[in-house]
């Protein structure tokens, strides 16, 4: 521990005069005029108009200029920032904050690519519930203040209506499984590493070997030995009845919500607390597409921003990451009209007056949930080293 405090601190000492969020006037004071360089994967239209329309002119307001950085995976904002660290490039770094967690949470601290220790003191942090272990470590690593939560979610199906009866949704993995051999070609999922279908898989997984238990605590090569050939079984089963017979997989969640819209297939995926109300809204999604979940639970976290430890523009980051935080701005992004996205603050924290705003933004309805069905059956995830396992074995075994 010593080790690792020691190169962040030095690492820190590179930057030119890094900001302290304990004195807020001078750390927007020095951002007035930054650019601040955001990368984020860029994969969906809601979330993208969200950043451009509502945040960028919020941040503005503050005398800082939001670039929004569009990624296919966020894996390519933390190479870049690996790459100018091995090229001695400590200071003036083309990366200033980026959309991250899970795997590249973990593969960028264990390399000291981020700041430390500012997340929790920005004055918006206030509102964050620190001593939640699902905001407290990520896919089961310490967050350790180098990344700022941005907001929540929880993993929910999606079918249509349309052209499925709720008495017949698969209600397990198994149930699945007989129903796309009832029904060939009509389910797919994204392809590794595409994030959904990470977690997709990460759930069979779990669900295949009688609960997540056995994955609780750190990465265990034995307990992955064992129960990883369930999954991979079951796939193996899986794919001759799945879309285009399982030799091409969508690219991302979006390509599969369009293959959902054209009658192609007849599930998807979302994480957005409220559902798919935004998808229906913004025409991505049929007005008779549904969410529901299957029995055994589904994986809840949180997800991040993080400042690389070269960023040029710190000030400015920590200024947006802030922003992000305002409570106006999470309302905003909760709503089913623009994103659905969870919130990162604590209504607790905030007070009764805003405890009803959110109970109002997310009221059931055809395309949300309600909230408290969803905490009683949440979940959370695990150590980020069975995420890049289940990437490597199912592009080991089924996209070669």
């Amino acid at each position: 521990m010593k080790t690792i405090l020691t190169l962040t601190l030095a690492l820190v000492g590179t930057s030119l005069a890094a900001p302290d969020p304990a004195n807020w006037p001078q750390v927007l004071k020095q951002a007035r005029g930054q650019t601040v360089n955001f990368y984020m994967w860029g994969g969906s239209d809601n979330i993208n108009t969200y950043v451009d329309t509502v945040v960028a002119p919020a941040l503005q307001k503050l005398g800082v200029t939001l670039r929004r950085v569009p990624v296919t995976d966020t894996v390519q904002a933390v190479n870049k920032v690996l790459g100018e660290k091995q090229a001695g490039k400590n200071q003036g770094g083309s990366v200033d904050l980026i959309w991250i967690n899970g795997e590249n949470f973990r593969t960028a601290r264990q390399a000291n690519l981020l700041l430390e220790g500012w997340a929790e003191r920005l004055p918006n942090a206030k509102y964050v519930d620190w001593q939640n272990p699902a905001v407290r470590n990520d896919f089961g690593y310490p967050v350790n203040g180098a990344e700022s939560p941005w907001g929540s979610t929880q993993w929910q199906y999606v079918y249509d209506s349309a052209r499925v009866k709720p008495e017949d949704l698969p209600r397990n993995f198994r149930q699945l499984a007989a129903w796309a051999k009832a029904h060939p070609g009509r389910f797919t999922f994204p392809a590794p590493p595409a994030f959904y279908g990470n977690r997709f898989l990460r759930m069979a997984l779990f669900e295949l070997s009688g609960g997540r238990e056995p994955f609780a605590g750190g990465f265990d090569e034995q307990v992955w030995q064992a129960r990883s050939p369930l999954l991979w079984n079951y796939l193996k089963d899986l794919q001759p009845n799945l879309w285009r017979r399982g030799q091409t997989f969508p690219t991302d969640i979006a390509q599969q919500y369009q293959l959902l819209a054209n009658g192609e297939v007849d599930f998807a995926f979302v994480q957005n607390k409220a559902g798919i109300a935004a998808e229906v809204k913004s025409g991505q999604l049929p007005k008779t597409a549904r969410v529901y979940l299957f029995g055994g639970g589904t994986i809840a976290d949180s997800h991040y921003v993080g400042i690389p430890y070269n960023a040029a523009h710190q000030a400015g980051a920590m200024v947006l990451a802030n922003l992000l935080l305002d409570l106006e701005l999470q309302l905003k992004k909760l709503s089913g009209d623009v994103w659905g996205d969870g919130l990162a603050v604590n209504p607790a924290r905030v007070g009764k007056a805003f405890e009803a705003r959110v109970g109002q933004a997310l009221r059931p309805g055809p395309y949300t949930l309600d909230q408290t069905f969803l905490a009683k059956n949440a979940v959370g995830d695990v150590a980020a080293e069975y995420d890049r396992q289940v990437q490597a074995g199912f592009k080991e075994r089924f996209l070669k």
